[in-house]
């Protein structure tokens, strides 16, 4: 026995009221931002590299940021890492704090300003939104040291000028170590932004920049140079660029 085939001719504002509307959900699909198996391949290099330079280099860099935090050790417990090793781990850690906090305005992009990139394919946003945050931070930090040690060579200074840039690139490298596994967890959180992800990064970056402060302040006292000196330093190297890059993003 055949059933009867039943047809309902409506249309979708009798069946959901006249403010309904349809939905491609096809072209939705294609308008999100996919982040692809490079993305993938970037977050768990970040992660390896981090991992290695934080095993190989444990002891310097407990001892160091113990040291800022005003726990003193005997000279005895003090990593045997000649300047040049130094070196190295400060750039490989900004380096890899750069590359991290690129990522993460993607994703931070997909989650509150994906609206900002319509009309711009999903694979091009990507790049768009990372080499941006990349080529924003690199001319920040570009700027700062140039302007350092130009200050310092017109001056005639130059000792001054290369301990300030130590003391940036310490805490600068010390920072995004503290701050690199929160930006990871926060790229790899699937459902939402990861709250403590955020909150623990900005209070290690928050902690970080209020102990550089502070050693800034001592090293000018120990030089006897004027605090309006430090003001200057503070407000046209490290304020101004940062609140060039935010003043576009709070708007």
């Amino acid at each position: 026995m055949q059933l009867p085939v039943l047809e309902h001719n409506i249309t979708p504002e009798q069946a959901f009221g006249t403010a309904s509307t349809l939905v491609d959900s096809a072209s939705t699909a294609e308008g999100a931002l996919q982040f692809g198996a490079l993305f993938q391949i970037a977050v768990l290099a970040i992660g390896f590299a981090y991992t290695f330079f934080i095993v190989r280099y444990w002891d310097f860099l407990r001892y160091f940021i113990t040291s800022a935090l005003g726990f003193h050790y005997s000279s005895g417990d003090k990593a045997h890492i000649n300047p040049g090793e130094q070196t190295n781990i400060e750039v490989v850690m900004i380096v890899l704090g750069v590359l991290t906090l690129s990522l993460c305005a993607l994703r931070g992009v997909t989650q509150w300003a994906e609206g900002a990139l319509v009309g711009i394919s999903g694979s091009t946003a990507v790049w768009v939104v990372v080499l941006t945050a990349l080529f924003a931070t690199t001319i920040m930090l570009v700027y700062q040291y140039g302007a350092l040690y130009l200050s310092a060579t017109v001056c005639e200074r130059s000792d001054i000028g290369k301990a300030l840039i130590g003391l940036k690139s310490l805490y600068l490298a010390v920072g995004f170590v503290a701050t690199i596994p929160f930006g990871i967890l926060f790229l790899l959180w699937q459902s939402a932004p990861s709250v403590v992800a955020i909150v623990g990064a900005g209070l290690c970056g928050l902690v970080a920049a209020i102990i550089f402060v502070k050693e800034t302040f001592l090293f000018f006292l120990q030089q006897k140079i004027s605090i309006l000196h430090w003001i200057l330093y503070l407000c046209a190297l490290e304020i101004f660029p940062i609140s060039l890059i935010l003043a576009p993003i709070l708007r």
